[in-house]
């Protein structure tokens, strides 16, 4: 097969091209790199055949125009990975950052989302007016009927 001749692979994909490599490898009618696993699906099935051939059309192989538009969308998809990078980076220049104490249970979530609306202990206490609100207890007894750790047992059985 000939890397600067052009193919036809609508005509390919239609017509039941067979496949013309006696190894696995690269091919350069795809350019791909094919697995013997690949290989042998290109040389026994003309579906997976045609599915090779009609991504190599998406992906541009042979045509530079085409080609180039498939880099456009590869290289949109990277800035939009960098973009979300660097507001990660801002978020955490700002303090922000991945909860280090992951709640074991759905009291401590609770306790946190609380937290977040200035909703505490310490405050709780000070409306009522004494000491101990039960806001520990109730913690602990959601963190033990909501865990979100797996129960020992299951962890056996699977």
């Amino acid at each position: 097969m000939d890397k600067d001749k052009d193919y036809d692979y609508e005509d390919m994909a239609e017509n039941d091209y067979e496949c013309e490599c006696e190894f696995s490898g690269y091919c350069p009618l795809l350019e791909e790199v094919m697995t013997p696993h690949l290989h042998k699906l290109c040389k026994t099935s003309a579906d997976h055949r045609r599915s090779f051939l009609k991504y190599a059309m998406q992906r541009g192989v042979h045509n530079e125009k085409v080609k180039r538009s498939f880099s456009d969308q590869q290289i949109e998809t990277m800035k939009s990975a960098e973009e979300a990078d660097r507001v990660v980076k801002e978020i955490k220049q700002q303090g922000h950052k991945l909860d280090d104490n992951p709640s074991e249970g759905l009291g401590d979530t609770i306790e946190k989302a609380l937290k977040k609306f200035g909703i505490t202990q310490e405050k709780i206490e000070n409306v009522i007016g004494s000491k101990g609100c039960g806001c520990s207890e109730r913690k602990k007894w959601f963190n033990k009927i909501f865990s979100y750790k797996k129960n020992k047992d299951q962890e056996d059985e699977e």
